[in-house]
């Protein structure tokens, strides 16, 4: 058999492609969006947002002047509900929800009678286009 000899650069060449083949970085994704909404005293900023289909989303409360860890946010029709905090604490809760299909989703914002909030809450509607 014939003694084969390989160029310093071909070697070099062969170790660089495959180490941008081996070792390169996954493609990064966009984040998903986030829907912004606000709850103040027991009364909503917000009750209509909208959201791409198919698409993971994360929806973000901020209960500033909310002064009571007695209130929820919650749909029901996926299940999700999560108690907010007070305004004492991290005035903001973040709900991650799964990709959904087109279609409305109803979600509500609510606060006891007894919390001393002006307001009841509300009810508003997630747009999945």
């Amino acid at each position: 058999m014939r003694n084969i000899r390989r160029s310093p650069l071909g070697i070099v060449s062969a170790a660089v492609l495959a180490s941008v083949a081996i070792g390169a970085p996954p493609a990064l994704a966009d984040p998903p969006p986030t829907l912004q909404l606000g709850f103040h005293n027991g009364y909503c900023s917000t009750t209509e947002v909208s959201v791409p289909a198919d698409t993971p989303f994360n929806i973000d409360i901020d209960t500033g002047f909310q002064f009571t860890d007695q209130s929820e946010f919650r749909i029901p029709a996926l299940k999700i509900r999560v108690i907010l905090p007070s305004a004492y604490f991290s005035p903001r809760a973040r709900v991650a929800i799964s990709p959904q299909p087109r279609g409305p989703i109803p979600f509500e914002l609510m606060t006891p009678k007894q919390s001393g909030s002006a307001g009841d809450g509300c009810w508003g509607t997630i747009h999945v286009w």
